[in-house]
């Protein structure tokens, strides 16, 4: 005789609900999207513009005949203007306490480009040049190196002028701590100095370098 099957219960179909990321991970990595196609699209355009290619390129701020452009420099130039700001900075709050440094001091301090650097292989010297108001930090390479001279010029106001409270500082005017707006340039060259100047002759050779941009 069969014996009748047993009743097989089977469970109720499970309904699975799949949640989305969260709301902040979604956002984020929407903003990392244009974020990366913002910064490389800039990049790509900026590389594209520098280098004056394409019908639409955006052409660099013209620069004076007396003027180099920073752009222009080679990586050692450009090294060499970045540390002349360096010890220009260090200079001036010297100043203004004080009469300028000297190189010695300077040296003293580890302040470039005026102390020892073991990536200096032109073995630049420097020397200081003065004039009642002009002082000149003169930066003189080795002939065999055949690098260019470069030349810190400040130029401070006559004694006695009134302060201009409302002056604006800029690539070319610097304020001392007591208000006092000086004039200072950084010019590279092929000759030296034998007497400070407020603005190296053109006709010797000497460029002003600027960071005209486009």
């Amino acid at each position: 005789m069969l014996q009748p099957l047993s009743l097989v219960t089977v469970p109720p179909p499970r309904t699975v609900i799949v949640q989305p990321p969260s709301l902040m991970r979604e956002t984020g990595g929407v903003i990392r999207a244009v974020f990366h196609i913002i910064f490389w699209s800039a990049a790509v355009m900026g590389t594209t513009w520098g280098r004056g290619g394409g019908s639409q390129a955006v052409k660099a701020a013209p620069t004076a005949v007396d003027e180099v452009a920073f752009r222009d420099l080679d990586p050692t130039d450009q090294r060499m203007y970045r540390q002349c700001l360096e010890g220009l900075t260090e200079a001036e709050d010297v100043r203004s306490k004080a009469d300028w440094p000297t190189i010695e001091q300077l040296g003293a301090r580890k302040i470039p480009p005026f102390a020892s650097d073991p990536l200096d292989h032109a073995g630049y010297t420097w020397r200081v040049l003065r004039d009642r108001s002009i002082v000149n930090y003169v930066g003189t390479p080795d002939p065999a190196s055949k690098r260019p001279t470069f030349v810190i010029v400040i130029v401070e106001p006559e004694p006695g002028a009134p302060i201009d409270p409302q002056a604006v500082t800029d690539e070319t005017h610097h304020k001392l701590r007591d208000g006092t707006i000086i004039h200072v340039s950084i010019w590279t060259g092929s000759r030296t100095l034998a007497t400070a100047a407020s603005t190296p002759a053109f006709e010797d050779g000497w460029r002003r370098i600027t960071m005209a941009t486009p």
